[in-house]
């Protein structure tokens, strides 16, 4: 069968005397096309043929017009008389952890396989072998291998995710920068509240006084509905060789005594809704030494329905994933800093970023049209606008300003994904 210039399929058929031909032959045949010789140049779209074997196995079909893939495909000198190779080629717009099926595609039927590197397999049936690896892509990671076959059978197709890739030339795809260049923008304001006795929503950690080896403390804990017990566990940053919880029995440390667990007494325990719950301690340590308190949690029960809450009344600082800069105005409830992560792994959109204050904020602002924010009482989530893929060794750099409600408060957590970047080695 035939289609010139795809306008008049034609579908010529053996005729009695031609239609059965010996194995092993050569079937010559032949024709003449005549065409109007003042109108358009006149050629062949396709031109098949469709043997059908005598055995009753079927029938065999050819492209007599096929020519080689180009582009994903790159073929070689034969290597012998049986075996001709080439070299596949893709470039990946996207990361894969598994890199999907390439199918190829030849112009004739593959009985003996093809052969693939190590780290591939293929699958053949019929004209079509199926490669795959365990192997993952990365965005711009040019793909190539090499591949075996039989001579005389030319790759007709490369299909890699849908998509034929032959004639098609590998390019770069061209990735967005990643450095904080725009200007930023606000994210919806939240409404401006009072200044609260307890900004992060626990209880007070005031420092009363300090002396060369110690100090003492005051906590302040609201106290939503009765208790019936508390617990106090503490981590401080160096050992400390002695302490007195005032209203706490009994107290355990660990054998380094850099933290400690404090249990109610049995007067402690049981406070009242609505009341502030008053308590300290006292702190001595190695004279010299500067120890302070890195993170502090309570954990409140309630009398009725035995159920417990948890909150941090101290948490460190971050360490690292922010750099802070000095705020231009000098604005006192202003927090500028450079939010800096290190690329581990392909992603065909940046994970979102989730930052924790340890007081409320009104805003978080983040580069305008490539970053959004939302952001609720103290934690801020920064997502893209649109999907921006990023790849291993990409370094993330996103300008932010917090502003809060009155004083400015600290970075005490961050993280990217569910990976904690507060405080990375």
């Amino acid at each position: 069968s035939s289609g010139i210039n795809a306008e008049w399929p034609l579908r010529p058929g053996g005729n009695d005397w031609s239609a059965k031909q010996k194995a092993g032959s050569v079937f010559k045949l032949g024709f003449t096309v005549n065409y109007n010789e003042h109108g358009p140049g006149v050629d062949f779209s396709t031109l098949e043929i469709t043997l059908c074997w005598l055995d009753g196995s079927g029938c065999s079909t050819c492209n007599v017009l096929d020519t080689e893939c180009t582009g994903a495909f790159i073929a070689a000198e034969a290597a012998d008389e049986t075996t001709r190779t080439g070299t596949i080629q893709i470039m990946p717009s996207q990361c894969y952890s598994k890199m999907p099926n390439i199918t190829l595609s030849f112009s004739d039927v593959i009985f003996s396989g093809i052969t693939v590197p190590a780290d591939f397999s293929s699958d053949c049936a019929g004209d079509s072998c199926v490669v795959s690896s365990e192997r993952g892509l990365e965005v711009n990671e040019e793909l190539q291998f090499n591949v075996g076959f039989p001579a005389g059978v030319m790759v007709l197709g490369v299909v890699f995710e849908g998509e034929d890739l032959c004639d098609v030339q590998p390019e770069l795809f061209e990735e967005p920068t990643l450095a904080p260049t725009l200007q930023p923008e606000p994210t919806e304001e939240v409404l401006p509240t009072e200044e609260s006795e307890f900004p992060n929503g626990c209880a007070r950690y005031e420092i009363d006084s300090t002396w060369p080896n110690g100090w003492k403390a005051f906590l302040h804990i609201p106290i939503e509905k009765d208790t019936v017990r508390w617990r106090i566990d503490a981590e401080f940053n160096k050992p400390v060789q002695a302490a007195d919880w005032w209203a706490g029995l009994p107290e355990v440390w660990s054998p380094t005594r850099s933290s400690v667990t404090i249990l109610g007494k049995d007067w402690s325990a049981r406070q009242a809704a609505g009341t502030v719950f008053h308590t300290g301690f006292t702190a001595n340590h190695a004279e010299g030494d500067n120890v302070y308190i890195k993170n502090m949690r309570l954990k409140l029960c309630w009398a009725e329905g035995g159920k417990c809450t948890v909150c941090d009344i101290v948490k460190e600082a971050c360490s690292s994933g922010l750099t802070l800069s000095s705020t231009a105005t000098g604005e006192s409830n202003k927090m500028d800093g450079v939010i800096s992560k290190t690329i581990t792994r392909c992603e065909n959109d940046m994970s979102p970023i989730t930052l924790e204050f340890d007081r409320p904020l009104k805003r978080l602002i983040v580069p305008r049209g490539r970053y959004v924010a939302e952001c609720s009482e103290r934690v801020c989530v920064v997502s893209t606008a649109r999907p921006m893929r990023v790849k291993t060794g990409d370094e993330l750099r996103i300008k932010t300003t917090a502003v809060f409600h009155h004083e400015k408060g600290a970075l005490v957590g961050l993280k990217y994904g569910s990976e904690d970047i507060c405080h990375e080695k």
